[in-house]
Formats: structure tokens, C-alpha cells, sequence
């Protein structure tokens, strides 16, 4: 690739990179607590190892993640009873109502960033988003 392409990798960074402070203005929440918070209100009370699987997170980020949201009583975490050496993970009531009260402002976000955008282009954009993904996951191997 020359050094007068686009550089498709690159341009995916600064749109990550972008989309994620758009959220969070727009939402009021960090978009990885958001992945958090909607994992566990789906999964229910799950362990730690489970959730960061579901996320497909690096345990240690989840982690991270879940301290200050343990601090803000968003998530409870305790040891599982069967098994002390797992710790599960679940939704407190204020982190469903965060969730909540939240919700159409998430998906005024959605509407506004695909608004315009054709469904062929989405289809194509999403076709070669899945392609980098598995070609990626079959590099980190």
C-alpha cells in the first residue's frame, strides 16, 4: 500500500476512536461500561470469566471496568458459593435504571450515525468489517 492510500486500518482506528467520544456525549456513559452494564442485564448473574468471554474483553480491562462500577453501585460482585475461586457479576437495580433512562438517548445515537447511510452500503461495510475481524482473530492466534 502506498503511503498516498487511505489507509483503511487507520481510518478504522480514528472512527473507533471517534464513534466512542460521540457515545459517550451523546449517552452520557462510556461506551465499554455501556458493553458492561447491557451484557450483564442480558446474561443475567454471570461469572467474570463468562462475562468477559460474552464481551470477548481481556479479563484484566473487565476488571477495570467493573471496580468503579462496583464503587458506584451499578454492579455487585461476590464470590460464587459453588466455586470461591469464580466471582459473579450482576446488575444492581441503579445500573438497570441507568440502562433505562439511558436507552433512548442510545438509540438516538444509532439513528443518527447510520441516518442516510443505504442499506448496500451498510451490507458492504458490515461484509468487510466481519472479514478484518476473522482475519484478525485468526492472526492473534
Amino acid at each position: 500500500m502506498s503511503e498516498r492510500q487511505p489507509n483503511l486500518l487507520q481510518q478504522l482506528g480514528r472512527s473507533n476512536r471517534a464513534m466512542y467520544g460521540a457515545f459517550e456525549g451523546q449517552v452520557g456513559q462510556a461506551l465499554p461500561r455501556w458493553r458492561v452494564l447491557k451484557a450483564l442485564e442480558e446474561l443475567g448473574t454471570a461469572s467474570q470469566k463468562r462475562l468477559a468471554c460474552h464481551l470477548q474483553m481481556d479479563p484484566g480491562a473487565l476488571t477495570r471496568q467493573l471496580k468503579p462500577l462496583e464503587a458506584e453501585k451499578l454492579v455487585r460482585r461476590n464470590a460464587d458459593p459453588a466455586d470461591n475461586r469464580q466471582t459473579l457479576v450482576t446488575l444492581d437495580a441503579a445500573g438497570e435504571a441507568l440502562l433505562r433512562e439511558a436507552a433512548p438517548q442510545r438509540q438516538a445515537f444509532f439513528d443518527q450515525a447510520l441516518s442516510g447511510i443505504d442499506a448496500e452500503s451498510l451490507e458492504t461495510a458490515m461484509r468487510v468489517l466481519r472479514q478484518l475481524e476473522e482475519r484478525f482473530r485468526s492472526m492473534g492466534r
